[in-house]
């Protein structure tokens, strides 16, 4: 079909916004130029002209990295042909008639039809709306919103999880995320995917032994299919730090070590899901810092590939030298009022008969925690919050000097899990060890599953922590607790009110890492998917009501 034909293209499946027509797009095309780069790594990849190729968009949009004036856009394009391109459109308004920025982006079956790029040249604070354009189709519209500039103070709402084992239930906190009006960021803390092959659970066909770069790809496209997730992604700007099941269960432990091959296949696939520039002097790189006005620096930490110390005849290192040096500069340096760390594993100590000392997390690792902690309070640096993901459990946690003893000087909020299994304790016996055994920490569920929102103020941090029964497609949630911490008093106190639900039923226990499954996925199941999709589509048309309201009340 013409680029300027006016038959209607792809919109998206669950959420049907407004629909373009490929000729509108292509109106709206003309009319400027954006200043964009493709990551400088994937050059010798592509086409050294990029031009408008056949293709459909099957795998919805993305945003993330956002800075005051700048953001990168994500989208896949679907073709025969081994080298294809399409076209960007950035507008002020969801019909896309206020365009500020358009930019033609190459690929190629090399990077598995990714189309990334990174506009600049935007407004801070603002909201944006934009969508792909090839020769035959068109994405579903994206929204996406730029930081604040540097000296703002504006109020801040971010949200967070990680460990979203899609076999094992629902990825009902994406919905409710993904409803959400004015996400400032969301934050992926690792676990996006899982290598494991065929499991028992809520969706057991959403499994796929993951060893290569033909099947980590598949991976990544099997859970973006999940319209929570994939909504979530389209309406808000992310950013994301790996973990282990990216690649392999604990694989930094070197038990045995991965391939290099294998490890590559995986950050390779995850860099191209993704939308996250990549840094031409270090491929893979992921840590990095996101700032958000003076209200807040994000911190994201990469603490699997630079791992030393297990089987490999090294110091002992979570971190590596560079990214440590890296972290405690941020930290030093950073003019935030919120210094915001997205941590893969629990920097407080977990000390308790019935839960083993992790190696694997911080405490695995007592000189690197040393030596942060000791920078946090020698340099006397206030308002230092972990968000931490990784042990499929929630948990409220004071950061002591000494690990184990001293004043608080920083805090941790560990944000449960999506779906994926914690410690079942419904008779409340491990929770009461826990917290008996460790004084520091004053939440601890294993059970429930969800995910996380902050705010950020110039008077206070509040983090909530969402629930809901996973085991059913479209359950509510409700608040499991939520926290205030006042600014410069690195501790918190629970607020009032704040219920303790767990899930109904535990999910079930996986039944090990086989070959993939081949069998159909039944009626039954069927049916539950088509109820999840009715419901995002459901609490979306809700929230657009809700919000037109709001609009014609201000007039």
């Amino acid at each position: 079909m013409a680029p300027d034909s006016p038959r209607r293209c792809v919109t998206d499946l669950v959420h049907r916004p407004q629909i373009l027509t490929c000729r509108e797009l292509v109106a709206a095309g003309t009319l400027l130029t954006a200043a964009a780069y493709v990551p400088p790594a994937w050059g010798r990849l592509l086409s050294e002209k990029a031009a408008v190729g056949p293709g459909t968009f099957e795998d919805g949009v993305a945003s993330g990295e956002p800075a005051p004036d700048a953001v990168t856009f994500w989208g896949r394009l679907t073709t025969e042909r081994p080298r294809s391109g399409a076209r960007l459109i950035v507008a002020e308004d969801d019909g896309l008639t206020k365009t500020v920025a358009t930019v033609v982006v190459p690929t190629g079956r090399a990077i598995d039809g990714a189309l990334k790029t990174r506009v600049t040249g935007l407004q801070p604070n603002r909201f944006y709306f934009y969508a792909w354009q090839s020769a035959d189709g068109v994405s579903p519209t994206g929204r996406t919103k730029t930081a604040p500039v540097a000296d703002s103070d504006v109020p801040l709402n971010l949200a967070y999880s990680s460990c979203q084992r899609y076999p094992t239930g629902f990825f009902n906190g994406h919905v409710e995320a993904a409803a959400s009006p004015d996400l400032d960021l969301y934050l992926f803390l690792g676990d996006y995917t899982y290598e494991y092959g065929p499991e028992s659970g809520a969706r057991p066909e959403g499994a796929i032994p993951s060893l290569d770069l033909r099947s980590y790809r598949e991976t990544n496209k099997l859970y973006r299919a999940d319209p929570g997730l994939r909504e979530l992604h389209r309406r808000h700007p992310s950013v994301h730090i790996w973990d282990d099941h990216e690649v392999a269960d604990n694989y930094s432990e070197n038990n045995p070590a991965p391939s290099e091959l294998q490890r590559t296949a995986a950050y390779r696939a995850s860099f191209e899901w993704m939308p996250r520039m990549v840094m031409p002097s270090d491929r893979f790189r992921i840590y990095r810092q996101t700032l958000l006005g003076r209200q807040a620096e994000v911190i994201l930490l990469d603490q699997r590939q630079y791992r030393t110390g297990d089987g490999d005849g090294q110091p002992r290192r979570l971190l590596g030298d560079a990214q440590m040096e890296f972290f405690l500069g941020r930290l030093k340096g950073s003019q935030a009022r919120w210094k915001i760390v997205a941590n893969q594993v629990m920097i407080a100590p977990l000390k308790a008969a019935v839960v083993p000392v992790i190696a694997d997390q911080w405490d695995g690792y007592p000189d690197d925690r040393k030596r942060v902690l000791d920078t946090i309070a020698d340099a006397r640096i206030s308002d230092v919050v972990f968000l931490t993901g990784d042990i499929h459990t929630y948990m409220a946690n004071q950061v002591l000097r000494n690990a184990d003893n001293g004043a608080p000087i920083a805090t941790e909020y560990i944000g449960g899990s999506i779906t994926s299994e914690g410690l079942p304790d419904q008779s409340g016996l491990i929770a009461t060890a826990v917290l008996a055994g460790n004084p520091w920490i004053k939440q601890f569920n294993g059970e429930a599953k969800g995910y996380a929102t902050v705010g950020l103020t110039q008077e206070a941090a509040k983090v909530t922590y969402r629930v809901s029964d996973i085991t059913r497609p479209g359950a509510p949630h409700s608040t499991l607790a939520a926290y205030t911490q006042p600014v410069g008093v690195n501790d918190f106190t629970r607020d009032a009110g704040a219920a303790a639900p767990v899930n109904a039923a535990a999910p079930a226990a996986p039944t090990g890492r086989a070959v993939r499954s081949a069998a159909a996925p039944t009626a039954a199941l069927a049916r539950r998917r088509r109820a999840y999709e009715k419901h995002v589509a459901q609490q979306l048309a809700r929230l657009e009501r809700t919000q037109g309201a709001r609009k014609q009340a201000k007039r």
